[in-house]
Protein backbone atom coordinates (compact mmCIF):
# COMPACT_ATOMS: atom_id res chain seq x y z
CA UNK A 1 0.00 0.00 0.00
CA UNK A 2 1.26 3.24 -0.82
CA UNK A 3 2.27 5.83 1.60
CA UNK A 4 -0.13 8.84 1.73
CA UNK A 5 1.44 12.41 1.07
CA UNK A 6 1.56 15.32 3.28
CA UNK A 7 -0.79 17.25 2.36
CA UNK A 8 -0.44 20.98 1.99
CA UNK A 9 -3.41 23.56 1.70
CA UNK A 10 -2.74 26.59 0.02
CA UNK A 11 -5.06 29.73 0.49
CA UNK A 12 -4.94 32.94 -1.71
CA UNK A 13 -8.10 34.63 -3.44
CA UNK A 14 -6.19 35.15 -6.50
CA UNK A 15 -6.55 31.45 -7.99
CA UNK A 16 -4.01 31.58 -10.80
CA UNK A 17 -1.68 32.00 -7.83
CA UNK A 18 -3.15 29.15 -5.60
CA UNK A 19 -2.92 27.00 -8.82
CA UNK A 20 0.79 28.03 -9.75
CA UNK A 21 1.82 26.71 -5.90
CA UNK A 22 -0.32 23.58 -6.27
CA UNK A 23 1.48 22.85 -9.47
CA UNK A 24 4.95 23.41 -7.15
CA UNK A 25 4.05 22.21 -4.41
CA UNK A 26 2.86 18.59 -6.45
CA UNK A 27 6.36 18.29 -7.83
CA UNK A 28 7.57 19.01 -4.74
CA UNK A 29 6.10 15.06 -3.54
CA UNK A 30 3.31 16.45 -1.99
CA UNK A 31 -0.27 16.58 -1.93
CA UNK A 32 -1.87 20.13 -2.21
CA UNK A 33 -5.36 21.58 -1.97
CA UNK A 34 -6.30 24.81 -2.97
CA UNK A 35 -8.77 27.41 -1.60
CA UNK A 36 -10.10 30.68 -2.63
CA UNK A 37 -10.74 32.10 0.63
CA UNK A 38 -10.15 31.66 4.68
CA UNK A 39 -13.67 30.64 4.45
CA UNK A 40 -13.55 27.75 2.07
CA UNK A 41 -10.75 26.76 3.80
CA UNK A 42 -12.58 26.36 7.28
CA UNK A 43 -15.14 25.39 5.46
CA UNK A 44 -13.56 22.18 4.60
CA UNK A 45 -12.17 18.87 6.29
CA UNK A 46 -8.55 18.85 4.47
CA UNK A 47 -7.68 21.40 6.30
CA UNK A 48 -7.76 18.96 9.84
CA UNK A 49 -5.14 16.98 7.72
CA UNK A 50 -3.22 19.50 6.50
CA UNK A 51 0.72 18.92 7.61
CA UNK A 52 1.54 22.63 6.46
CA UNK A 53 -0.75 25.77 5.35
CA UNK A 54 0.36 28.38 3.12
CA UNK A 55 -2.21 31.34 3.30
CA UNK A 56 -1.55 34.72 1.98
CA UNK A 57 -1.84 37.31 3.81
CA UNK A 58 -3.83 40.23 2.40
CA UNK A 59 -7.33 38.24 1.48
CA UNK A 60 -10.76 40.07 1.74
CA UNK A 61 -12.93 39.12 5.04
CA UNK A 62 -10.82 37.15 6.49
CA UNK A 63 -7.34 37.65 6.20
CA UNK A 64 -3.98 35.15 6.30
CA UNK A 65 -3.75 36.81 9.66
CA UNK A 66 -7.24 36.16 10.99
CA UNK A 67 -6.88 32.43 9.95
CA UNK A 68 -3.90 31.37 11.38
CA UNK A 69 -5.15 33.18 14.86
CA UNK A 70 -8.78 31.39 14.42
CA UNK A 71 -6.97 27.92 13.67
CA UNK A 72 -4.80 28.59 16.71
CA UNK A 73 -8.52 29.26 19.26
CA UNK A 74 -9.63 26.06 17.71
CA UNK A 75 -6.60 24.04 18.90
CA UNK A 76 -5.09 23.11 15.25
CA UNK A 77 -1.09 24.25 15.38
CA UNK A 78 -1.07 23.35 11.75
CA UNK A 79 2.56 24.76 10.22
CA UNK A 80 2.14 27.73 8.32
CA UNK A 81 3.96 29.74 6.06
CA UNK A 82 2.78 33.12 5.11
CA UNK A 83 3.06 34.71 1.71
CA UNK A 84 2.01 37.97 0.37
CA UNK A 85 2.54 40.28 -2.72
CA UNK A 86 2.72 43.55 -0.56
CA UNK A 87 5.62 44.70 1.16
CA UNK A 88 6.93 42.76 3.87
CA UNK A 89 7.60 45.66 5.99
CA UNK A 90 4.04 46.21 6.54
CA UNK A 91 3.57 42.75 8.23
CA UNK A 92 6.46 42.46 10.16
CA UNK A 93 4.66 43.18 13.39
CA UNK A 94 2.19 40.34 12.38
CA UNK A 95 4.54 37.88 11.36
CA UNK A 96 6.83 38.63 14.62
CA UNK A 97 3.52 38.20 16.74
CA UNK A 98 2.77 34.55 15.15
CA UNK A 99 4.76 31.17 14.93
CA UNK A 100 4.73 31.32 11.47
CA UNK A 101 7.45 28.75 9.80
CA UNK A 102 8.71 31.63 7.30
CA UNK A 103 7.23 34.45 5.66
CA UNK A 104 7.64 34.76 1.65
CA UNK A 105 7.18 37.08 -1.12
CA UNK A 106 5.23 36.50 -4.39
CA UNK A 107 6.10 35.51 -6.61
CA UNK A 108 7.92 32.86 -4.40
CA UNK A 109 11.44 31.71 -4.74
CA UNK A 110 11.22 28.15 -5.41
CA UNK A 111 13.75 27.07 -3.26
CA UNK A 112 13.36 29.10 -0.15
CA UNK A 113 9.13 27.39 -0.59
CA UNK A 114 10.46 24.12 -0.45
CA UNK A 115 12.97 24.85 2.55
CA UNK A 116 9.93 26.36 4.14
CA UNK A 117 8.01 23.37 3.17
CA UNK A 118 10.11 21.12 4.36
CA UNK A 119 10.77 22.67 7.62
CA UNK A 120 6.55 23.21 8.04
CA UNK A 121 6.00 18.88 7.89
CA UNK A 122 8.93 18.27 9.89
CA UNK A 123 7.71 20.23 12.33
CA UNK A 124 4.35 18.93 12.60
Amino acid sequence: MAKPRNLICIVDDDLSVGRALERVVCTFGFEAKVFESSRQCLNGAHIDRAACLIADISMPNLDGFELHALLRAQGNNVPTIFISALDPEEYKPGIQSTDCIAFLSKPCDIQLLHGAINKAVTKK
